[in-house]
């Protein structure tokens, strides 16, 4: 039987994902399924999961001729995951050896529990450590869902949920998976806190890259490239993901199964913690959006709405 699932979603990654893929095969926990979700790579990721699917059993590769977005490649994964257990490995990210059974060992010693994560360290594309995340001695056991999700934006446990969080899988099935718009995985993390106490594995088990090419990196330059790296087929002239996936956020703490004072505790702590220190990407949202429309206008004297030629 498969203990765990990990889900390794790319878009040529070929740079990175030789050594993500290796770094998993050298996990302890020996009874776990890699499904490496290929969406329509152009570069060598297809050639380096299928040489690793080839000589492991335990890793399947699946490819795609349509690039459909993050979301729909990040769930197709979810939706073929046969243990148990569920995790994210960003495809240019590596765990340590004990990440998984730690993680799970958490989850089976704390029932109530549908998340488990270590503690990350940042590296760089050399593999050098470079930082560490504001991780250390996070108690989300012992709170209610409103301090849950207080201390989720507080101190920026993004991993939990979004790369390198173990979840049970029947938990995150019910949740929908990944959103389908930009930032979703906070609102997935605000819907899973609300619900749920997590637990945190006190060792480093993560390794978070970074570098140039991550898509953080890439989808602030433009809100409607932002959107459709989410939504292939955005076509309007603007897009406002910032204000979208912030209102998404609170409408998640508002609409949980707890009680109304709690509820309204959560979305205070969204807006506290969240969205006011965010205030500045909310202007950029419009200010981008703006200058989008007013290029396109001016290319030659007249709107075309947006869409490719």
């Amino acid at each position: 039987m498969v203990t765990a699932t990990v889900g390794v979603p790319v878009r040529n990654g070929e740079e990175f994902l030789e050594r993500t893929l290796r770094a998993l095969q050298e996990q302890d926990l020996a009874d776990i399924e890699v499904i490496v979700a290929d969406n329509a790579s152009t570069d060598g990721t297809r050639k380096i999961a299928e040489a690793v699917a080839e000589e492991d059993a335990r890793f399947t590769y699946l490819g795609a001729d349509t690039n459909r977005g993050i979301p729909w490649n990040w769930n197709r994964a979810l939706a073929r995951a046969r243990a148990p257990y569920f995790m994210w490995n960003a495809a240019d990210d590596m765990v340590r050896p004990r990440h998984l059974t730690s993680c799970v060992d958490a989850l089976e010693s704390h029932p109530a529990a549908t998340v488990a994560f270590s503690r990350v360290l940042w590296c760089d594309p050399d593999d050098r450590v470079v930082g560490a995340m504001d991780d250390e001695g996070l108690d989300f056991l012992s709170r209610g869902p409103a301090d849950r999700v207080g201390l989720f934006f507080r101190r920026g446990v993004w991993q939990a949920v979004g790369w390198g969080g173990v979840f049970r899988t029947t938990a995150l099935r019910e949740r929908g998976g990944l959103p389908d718009y930009w930032g979703g995985d906070f609102a997935l993390g605000v819907a899973m806190a609300m619900r749920a106490p997590w637990v945190q594995v006190p060792e480093v088990g993560y390794l978070a890259r970074r570098h140039p090419g991550q898509m953080t990196n890439l989808q602030a330059r433009d809100p409607v490239q932002q959107t459709r790296a989410y939504r292939p087929h955005f076509h309007r002239p603007v897009a406002f993901p910032q204000w979208y996936m912030n209102a998404r956020i609170l409408t998640e703490a508002l609409r949980a199964p707890a009680p109304p004072a709690e509820r309204a505790r959560a979305a205070l702590a969204v807006a506290r913690h969240w969205t006011v220190p965010d205030a500045r990407s909310l202007g950029s949202d419009v200010k981008r959006s703006l200058i989008g429309v007013a290029r396109g206008v001016r290319a030659d004297g007249r709107d075309h709405g947006g869409r490719p030629a």
